[in-house]
């Protein structure tokens, strides 16, 4: 698992032992909470070296490790770009053929939420800032690698992650930590190969998203954010976002300047 000093990571780690698996943890920041059943391994992510030798043996490697907001050019195409790369190239090289790659909604975000080519099926990408180029970056990484060596790669577009959701568009967008790790544990287990790109959102009531592409491969997501949406609207009217990005789509998003938080997608 790469990128597991973040947060996706930190936080479906225990529901990955819990199931029965041992992890390999891979980052180049401290990765906290150590527990038996976990190993660490300190790596820059563009060091394939470093992560052939951590890959092999493994049966998937989570692609987690990535600048997860608007960044300047050069910082995303080292980190998010090149970075993937040679964790898909360490995965060949150490002869793993399961790969899950977090993408991320904004390599869609300037679809209406509401248009049919967001609703029906997996849309093509349609980047909202640099960082959206860099994650559409990361599913055509995924499909060269399932194409060429043979590969099971799913790109999951993540929407918001979180414990709970956040906000009111998190009723829209909410990907829960138990919904993410089953996505792991199906991407372990899914006898489609190839490549796949689908969405990483929970079963929500208001979601805009097709869960097909989801359930081709096995991924039957099961929380809900309604059942936290009384106390979501006690602060106002949720409203529904107009464009998938939300306001990594709006006009005053200045490209190259980081501007995320808690409400944002992913």
């Amino acid at each position: 698992m790469t990128g597991a000093a973040g947060r996706i990571a930190t936080a479906i780690r225990p529901l990955l032992l819990e199931a029965g698996h041992s992890l390999v943890l891979c980052d180049a920041a401290e990765v906290s909470a150590v527990t038996p059943g976990e190993r660490v391994v300190r790596a820059d992510l563009r060091d394939i070296d470093a992560h052939v030798a951590a890959f092999v043996g493994a049966d998937l490697v989570v692609h987690l490790g990535a600048l997860a907001d608007e960044r300047p050019w050069p910082d995303l195409l080292a980190v998010n770009v090149d970075g993937t790369r040679a964790v898909c190239e360490a995965a060949r090289l150490a002869g793993v053929d399961r790969l899950l790659l977090a993408s991320s909604v904004h390599a869609a975000g300037y679809l209406p939420a509401d248009s049919t080519a967001a609703c029906d099926g997996m849309p093509l990408p349609a980047p909202d800032t640099y960082y959206g180029v860099s994650k559409a970056a990361v599913e055509a990484l995924g499909a060269l690698f399932a194409g060429r060596f043979a590969m099971t790669v799913v790109s999951a577009r993540i929407m918001a992650f979180s414990a709970r959701p956040v906000g009111a568009y998190g009723l829209h967008w909410w990907l829960s930590p138990a919904d993410m790790a089953r996505l792991v544990l199906v991407t372990l287990t899914t006898r489609n190969g190839g490549h796949h790109v689908v969405w990483g959102v929970s079963r929500n009531t208001r979601s805009h998203v097709d869960p097909a592409p989801g359930l081709a491969i096995g991924f039957d997501p099961q929380d809900d954010a309604e059942l936290h949406a009384a106390e979501i609207e006690r602060s106002g009217p949720a409203g529904s976002p107009r464009l998938l990005g939300g306001v990594f789509a709006d006009a005053d998003y200045r490209l190259g300047e980081p501007h995320g938080g808690p409400t944002a997608p992913r």
